[in-house]
């Protein structure tokens, strides 16, 4: 009986690294070259030169390349992980032929150690040579059953699918950390604003911003919805797409923005980063750095992985030592808590919950989204049960450890020299008196900012005066007050607010 595919597909995927791939391609043509025996290769060759004699295309989507690897007699490879995984999932044992940083294919030489290391163990077959390179074709064409792994089971009888996602988690354990995106001594320093909006955060981010080495960059929990796909305003004024902070940043972090697929990194941050995954992802930092349990870890992994080499991006093009991320959600900042490529301090801003309601009831124009676009409004009595389910979240983390710093509004807002110099110790800083230079009295100097999403004021720069905002004390319903101070009494008299709020 004939086989449908009488003449053997050779897939060679090289990845989407920004760094080109050439001895990849000119190896493998130089092969096919001296070949008798009809064979298709297709090369998917990235940033790579294309191929001559073989077919090529610079990427191949994902159903292309399930295809692809599917039909395969053999695969070839670079030393990336998730390629190898790939194809051990249709059952190829891969030729790993690794990235080199001294030929200018990679930044630096974890793939080759890292090919050694599943050479050694039968994961890939290594080829880092021309010649172990012709060598590994002829025979996986001669002698096919040398290079087809049984998936039917993974370790200990577990089902195939289990087997590959602990295969994929070893990978992770494996990889040497690199510099900026995590691993002992490595991971990305951030500052994480967290507590609930119309706190009065986005002031203090905008003073953060003038001190040296923070790099500040708004709200990223909203980046993917309003900076890529909506093309909002940065805070420098100009579109996200148009912003070249936000353009290097995503060529740092993704190889370009283009490269990110947006809508699977939402539907990844939405099976995560939600309140109600609280307990699963306070589990998860309790294992932080180890391999993940279940599906919800492995997604929880894979979206800390995107946060953590969009932070790394932001120092490298910032030039600063820690990014500060006012995106105040206590879900993203648990995510960050239990993602071992992140060093996280929390600074806990908040302000007495009936302003914070009476702030929620008013509508607030958005003008980097166009007319007619507002903030969200909310209830008194939703605001004064997300002002305590948001606060209360915080409060668990530092409780369980991680390094945070309470701010009341009320005291930035009357002292805000005095409320930084705090801050700066939190951080470890000490020259506050040149750092804080920005400052004088009740009127700070601002610099224009590339921050995404936050109140209004982000757009503001040069002198801006600090003055407490008390128009919520007559203003807001007396009845209005009783009921949100009463809602939120605990955590209230937690941070120093007096029992009877109001005029």
């Amino acid at each position: 009986m004939s086989s449908p595919h009488p003449v053997p597909l050779v897939l060679v995927a090289v990845g989407t690294d920004h760094h080109p791939f050439d001895r990849a391609v000119e190896w493998v043509e130089s092969w096919l070259r001296t070949r008798l025996d009809p064979v298709d290769v297709l090369v998917q060759y990235g940033h790579s030169k294309a191929p001559a004699v073989a077919r090529g295309s610079a990427l191949l989507d994902h159903a292309d390349l399930q295809e692809a690897m599917a039909r395969a007699s053999v695969v070839v490879c670079h030393g990336g992980p998730a390629t190898i995984t790939e194809a051990r999932r249709h059952g190829k044992l891969p030729i790993c032929l690794p990235r080199d940083p001294a030929l200018g294919e990679h930044v630096d030489n974890h793939q080759m150690l890292f090919a050694q290391r599943m050479g050694a163990g039968g994961v890939v077959r290594l080829a880092q040579t021309e010649r172990e390179l012709r060598t590994a074709l002829d025979e996986a064409l001669t002698h096919s059953e040398r290079f087809t792994v049984d998936g039917s089971s993974g370790p200990e009888g577990h089902s195939r699918n289990d087997g590959l996602n602990r295969f994929a988690d070893l990978v992770q354990q494996l990889l040497p950390p690199q510099p900026g995106t995590g691993g002992d001594g490595g991971a990305v320093p951030v500052l994480y604003l967290g507590g609930l909006g119309r706190s009065g955060s986005t002031l203090l981010e905008r003073s953060l911003g003038q001190i040296e080495g923070l790099a500040c960059i708004g709200e990223s929990v909203h980046l993917w919805q309003r900076g890529l796909l909506q093309d909002e305003l940065c805070g420098c004024g100009a579109a996200f797409s148009q912003c070249s902070f936000w353009q290097r940043v995503g060529k740092g972090a993704f190889g370009g923005w283009d490269r990110l697929d947006v809508a699977e990194v939402m539907r990844l941050k939405a099976s995560v980063d939600r309140k109600r995954f609280a307990p699963r992802l306070l589990r998860a930092a309790s294992h932080r750095g180890q391999v993940p349990r279940s599906d919800f870890d492995r997604r929880l992994r894979r979206y800390g992985d995107v946060l953590t080499r969009l932070y790394a991006a932001v120092l490298e093009v910032s030039g600063g030592q820690v990014v500060v991320d006012a995106s105040k959600h206590a879900s993203t900042a648990l995510v960050l808590a239990a993602t071992a490529g992140v060093d996280l301090k929390i600074l806990h801003v908040v302000r007495d919950s009936p302003a914070v309601a009476y702030s929620w009831t008013k509508e607030i124009a958005r003008p980097e989204a166009g007319p007619g676009e507002y903030m969200a409004t909310w209830s008194p009595a939703q605001t004064a049960a997300n002002w305590t389910s948001e606060n209360a979240l915080i409060d668990r983390l530092a409780r369980r450890g991680t390094p945070t710093q309470l701010i009341r509004y009320e005291d930035f807002a009357a002292d805000p020299r005095g409320a930084l110099s705090d801050l700066m110790g939190f951080l470890g800083y000490d020259d506050t008196e040149q750092a804080l230079g920005f400052i004088n009295g009740a009127t700070m100097h601002l610099d224009p900012s590339h921050t995404v999403a936050g109140n209004p004021m982000r757009f503001s720069s040069g002198p801006v005066d600090v003055v407490p905002d008390q128009a919520w004390r007559s203003a807001f319903p007396q009845h209005k007050q009783r009921l949100v101070s009463g809602l939120t009494m605990p955590l209230r008299r937690r941070y120093g607010y007096p029992i009877r709020s109001g005029r």
